[in-house]
């Protein structure tokens, strides 16, 4: 029980990081192109 738990902690490191990268690349892309959209209207 206690070694089969230990497998499951170490692969969920990276499992947990890409988790946490995913949803904050997704928000700087969106932030990026809400940007760049207000820049177009802002610009002409």
């Amino acid at each position: 029980m206690a070694e089969w738990s230990k497998a499951p902690d170490s692969s969920s490191g990276p499992l947990t990081r890409a988790w946490v990268q995913i949803p904050l690349l997704t928000k700087t892309i969106l932030f990026i192109k809400k940007y760049k959209s207000l820049d177009v209207i802002i610009g002409p």
